[in-house]
């Protein structure tokens, strides 16, 4: 895992332009540009492509949430240019088996979200080992999601567990996530911190990304 957390800005949004506007203002102070799950459903996976024609120098994640035809979904999302592409840790193994089989084929990273597993710990336990040709998951992410947020933002429970869980792949972060859970966060190996709200729906996004870029920075 690199020393240094990337942080994402989840582009929860249902408009193309308001996408790229807010990523426009953000783009400086994060490593990761997500084309979230709403914007993908309303403007399709041409979202994925023009973020990283906006933003060539920057990771692109297309947040699929793929729950089945693995394979289709991710070789859809690569060939839009996307870099990590997200699938739900709960569809089936085979399911994600191929959507490892696409990441192999398209050299693209697969991060596999825990956002509806009643029991995350036994359930990464059960794909962690999932392949396609040795390729593994390369993410698993601990989410709130968010109409579960109103009773739980930061999902620092889980990600506690997970921690536990021999040769887990990287860990990701998601969920209601602001500027003061930051160094709550900092004591585990995260590897990549999501934003959504608190950046997309700031007066001043750039401002509110900056002090989530520095907050990180600073308790390394």
């Amino acid at each position: 895992m690199d020393s240094k957390p990337k942080l994402q800005v989840a582009l929860d949004v249902v408009n193309l332009e308001e996408a790229l506007r807010i990523a426009n203002q953000v783009f400086s102070f994060v490593d990761i540009i997500e084309a979230g799950t709403p914007l993908i459903k309303s403007e399709g996976i041409r979202a994925v492509n023009v973020l990283k024609k906006s933003f060539p120098e920057k990771l692109v994640c297309a947040d699929l949430k793929t729950a089945d035809a693995g394979y289709l979904e991710v070789k859809m999302a690569a060939e839009a240019d996307a870099d990590i592409i997200s699938i739900l840790a709960d569809a089936y193994d085979s399911t994600i088996e191929e959507a490892l089989r696409a990441s192999y084929d398209y050299n693209v990273k697969i991060m596999a979200d825990l956002i509806v597993s009643r029991k995350p710990v036994k359930r990464l336990k059960e794909i962690i080992n999932l392949n396609y040709k040795g390729k593994r998951l390369d993410y698993a992410l601990a989410h709130s999601g968010l109409d579960r947020q109103a009773s739980r933002r930061a999902p620092l429970t889980e990600i506690e567990a997970i921690t536990h869980v021999p040769n887990h792949p990287q860990l990701a972060i998601a969920g209601g996530i602001r500027s003061s859970d930051i160094q709550n966060i900092m004591q585990y190996p995260v590897g990549i911190i999501i934003v959504g709200g608190a950046i997309t729906k700031a007066d001043k996004p750039d401002k509110v990304a900056r002090e989530l870029k520095e907050l990180i920075d600073k308790n390394i």
